[in-house]
């Protein structure tokens, strides 16, 4: 269930509800981070906000709790910037991108992953079925914010990169990707991934090139 910003972040003073979490504390799958951490919600008005965050990947939401409930964060329009831990989160329409760079032409992160049911067992071994794509019919309505998958399920992250050059996001799905938009820069980007041994498939990787192509 959403709720939004307005009619409780703002008038919630979150201090005294942090002890209440403490005691919930447990590890999680398909959030960014694994546990539920006191971050804080920028608003657009500059007023600053407090409460425990953490970023659900398979329903793309920013979720906070309060009072024994989590929640996902609404009106994103209002919102200019969240902060958890080290990490930056701004909205784009209905989700929320990680700003993995702090660049001219900056590279962001849109953390998303695919629910995956239990492999059945063919006798040779344990065949993967395809992901779910109807969350709400496997964990129920609301079901996907709970801290615990349904026993052997699993997230598998499938990440989106896009890089912000003068205020347009372009996707990017490989290195060739990048070097389209450093042109200039294309050969010496080869030899910097081949010399550094990077790989597209992990995010600290992709954050080095784009801060190399910025240099």
């Amino acid at each position: 269930m959403k709720q939004t910003i307005l009619s409780i972040l703002s008038v919630y003073i979150f201090f005294p509800v942090l002890g209440q979490y403490e005691s919930s504390r447990r590890e999680v799958l398909h959030y960014i981070f694994p546990e539920f951490i006191l971050g804080s919600v920028l608003k657009k008005s500059t007023e600053m906000v407090n409460t425990w965050l953490n970023y659900n990947t398979l329903t793309e939401e920013m979720i906070f709790y309060h009072t024994g409930k989590y929640l996902a964060l609404d009106e994103l329009e209002t919102i200019d910037t969240v902060f958890i831990k080290q990490k930056r989160f701004i909205p784009v329409g209905k989700v929320f991108y990680e700003v993995a760079t702090n660049t001219p032409i900056s590279l962001f992160i849109q953390h998303k992953s695919k629910l995956v049911p239990p492999g059945k067992n063919t006798g040779f071994g344990t065949s993967q079925t395809s992901s779910i794509t109807n969350i709400t019919s496997v964990l129920g309505p609301g079901g996907a914010y709970q801290l615990s998958l349904p026993e052997d399920y699993k997230a598998l992250p499938v990440n989106t990169y896009w890089v912000r050059k003068r205020r347009v996001y372009t996707r990017i799905d490989n290195l060739k990707d990048i070097q389209a938009m450093f042109p200039e820069k294309a050969s010496l980007i080869r030899e910097f991934v081949k010399e550094n041994k990077l790989r597209f498939d992990k995010p600290e990787d992709v954050m080095r090139v784009v801060s190399f192509c910025n240099l």
